[in-house]
């Protein structure tokens, strides 16, 4: 049997390039197949925050529910049935705190609207949508439950959007 000569460089180099070659570890665990893996417990160190929760009893609703209702009414009337619903909720800047000293790129917004929805509801949809044309705010906010942002993020990939990107509303 005959060996090409690039492959008898090699052997003969074999033996100078071994105390320079080192097995490459894997930075993931690897286990055998059908082996339980094992997940180490995690420690929970009790922490203190700077903003304090509210107590146990508290109960937003009852708490806000006048004052949003009349700021509402003053600023909004005609979004006056989604108050009384209890579906929206208006929040004026002088009923939460202040910013601390130490966030001083962050600028308080005039007021926070609010607004409950469910998303397997096309009325929802059309009350945020009512909310956002009606008010005209500088930010909206929108919180979605996991599969929602799964959903949203694959559908931009599609499209070449940001993954943060729901749509784009700055010519409506």
């Amino acid at each position: 049997m005959m060996m090409s000569d690039d492959y008898l460089s090699l052997l003969l180099l074999l033996p100078l390039l071994a105390p320079a070659m080192r097995i490459l570890t894997s930075p993931f665990p690897v286990a055998p197949p059908h082996s339980k893996f094992i997940i180490p417990r995690t420690k929970f160190y009790q922490c203190r925050v700077a903003i304090k929760p509210p107590p146990p009893n508290f109960n937003f609703k009852n708490e806000y529910f006048s004052t949003s209702r009349d700021a509402i009414e003053q600023t909004h009337p005609e979004l006056l049935d989604l108050a009384d619903n209890g579906t929206l909720f208006l929040i004026k800047k002088n009923q939460f705190g202040p910013v601390p000293s130490w966030r001083t790129e962050f600028v308080e917004p005039e007021a926070i609207w609010l607004i409950g929805t469910n998303h397997l509801s096309m009325q929802s949809a059309v009350d945020v949508e009512r909310v956002i044309r009606t008010v005209k705010p500088e930010n909206v906010v929108v919180e979605l439950c996991r599969s929602r942002q799964v959903a949203i993020s694959e559908q931009n990939f599609k499209f070449g959007l940001p993954s943060n990107c729901l749509y784009n509303c700055e010519n409506e």
